[in-house]
């Protein structure tokens, strides 16, 4: 679906209080138009994310042409960058589904809806980083510069994002010396809900791998012949994916605990 059908909508995010915000670190001497597309190609959400974190400036980054496996590196970048930002510096787990780097690399006109909200997302986690790095007073000071209605739109943005351990899990906890027995019952709450969620999530994608082996067996079967001494090696059986897949999975279960195990040590 082409993007000049969206153009309306496109316009009136590009006027919304969390673009109006990233616009103020466009130069007034560069002569640069922030568009939609410097947004989507990620390389200027990787120059804000790099002022907040000089010490960690992502390699190859680089503007957008025709190959959108480069998109598709500059938006993993940053990704990787705020995620390891909030773990390493702030000590918080970001629990919101982060945005889809495939989907925006290879088709960021497509459902253009998903595409605005996920710049959105991107945008709202790199302006809350601004008000928790080094440089949150000057940062709070460009702020202060915008309109009134801005200013506070932008504020419900922040609460939004950090008043709610559904969003954001603060791991400060595993530090403390000892906590307050309310306050460790909020936690082992907010933590079994956590953990309900990731089962969920789990599930729905092992039922999804299943119909996808389902939807691959209904289509290499008929063109495998019982007469061909080969044809199952290359078909295997439903069980014999389902066991591959499985076996995948264990294998990533295993190294996010082992994960876990060296970020405990490390605390």
């Amino acid at each position: 679906m082409e993007s000049g059908v969206f153009l309306p909508y496109l316009e009136q995010f590009m006027l919304s209080p969390l673009v109006t915000w990233v616009k103020t670190f466009v130069a007034n001497d560069a002569g640069m138009q922030l568009d939609f597309s410097e947004l989507l190609d990620g390389v200027f959400l990787n120059d804000i994310m790099t002022q907040i974190n000089p010490s960690a400036t992502p390699q190859g980054v680089n503007k957008v042409k025709s190959d959108p496996s480069q998109r598709i590196h500059n938006l993993s970048l940053l990704v990787r960058q705020i995620k390891t930002y909030y773990l390493d510096n702030l000590r918080q787990l970001i629990m919101i589904p982060l945005p889809n780097v495939l989907l925006l690399g290879k088709t960021p006109y497509c459902g253009i809806t998903q595409a605005v909200l996920t710049n959105s997302l991107e945008i709202l986690i790199v302006l809350h980083l601004h008000f928790q790095c080094e440089k949150k007073e000057e940062y709070i000071e460009r702020i202060q510069t915008l309109d009134f209605d801005t200013k506070a739109a932008i504020a419900v943005h922040i609460q939004e994002l950090t008043h709610s351990q559904d969003n954001m899990l603060d791991l400060q906890w595993l530090e403390a010396s000892e906590l307050h027995p309310d306050e460790l019952e909020v936690m082992a709450r907010n933590m079994a809900l956590h953990l309900r969620r990731l089962l969920d999530q789990r599930d729905t994608q092992l039922e999804t791998i299943t119909e996808l082996m389902q939807e691959r067996e209904g289509v290499v079967s008929p063109l495998s012949s019982p007469s061909s001494p080969h044809s199952a090696s290359y078909c295997p059986s439903m069980q014999q994916q389902q066991a591959g897949a499985q076996q995948h999975l264990a294998v990533e279960l295993a190294d996010s605990k082992a994960k876990i195990r060296r970020l405990r040590q490390e605390l």
